[in-house]
C-alpha cells in the first residue's frame, strides 16, 4: 500500500468564464506550486482570454491581473499552499471581463 505524500494534495480552481459562469477544475498540488503553473495544468480548459494573460511570469508587468478567492492579485506571485484548497479566479476589476485584460494584454506588449 502506497502512503500519502504530505507535500501532495488536490486542489479545486474555480474559473469564472466571460459569462460569469463557474467551472471547476481538480488538479494535484505539489510542493511550492505558483497559482500560474496550476492554471498552466488547467491548460486549454482556460478561458480564452485568461489563457493569453500571462506575459512576464514574475509579477513584474501585471497584466495577469485577475481576483483571486475575491482579492486582486497576480497568480504568478502566490503560491497556491497560500490560498486554500478551492480557490476562485475571476477577471479583475482594472479590465472589463476577460475582453479587457486581452487587450491590456495586447496593447502594452
Amino acid at each position: 500500500m502506497n502512503a500519502p505524500l504530505s507535500h501532495v494534495r488536490t486542489l479545486t480552481l474555480a474559473i469564472a468564464d466571460e459569462g460569469g459562469a463557474q467551472h471547476e477544475f481538480e488538479l494535484l498540488e505539489t510542493e511550492g506550486m505558483s497559482l500560474l503553473c496550476a492554471l498552466k495544468q488547467v491548460g486549454e480548459a482556460l478561458p480564452p482570454h485568461l489563457g493569453e494573460a500571462f506575459v512576464c511570469h514574475a509579477g513584474a508587468c501585471n497584466t495577469c491581473s485577475v481576483l483571486i478567492n475575491g482579492q486582486p492579485g497576480v497568480p504568478c506571485t502566490m503560491f497556491v499552499r497560500e490560498l486554500g484548497k478551492r480557490i476562485s479566479i475571476a477577471p479583475g476589476h482594472h479590465a472589463q471581463g476577460w475582453d479587457g485584460l486581452r487587450n491590456v494584454v495586447r496593447g502594452g506588449h
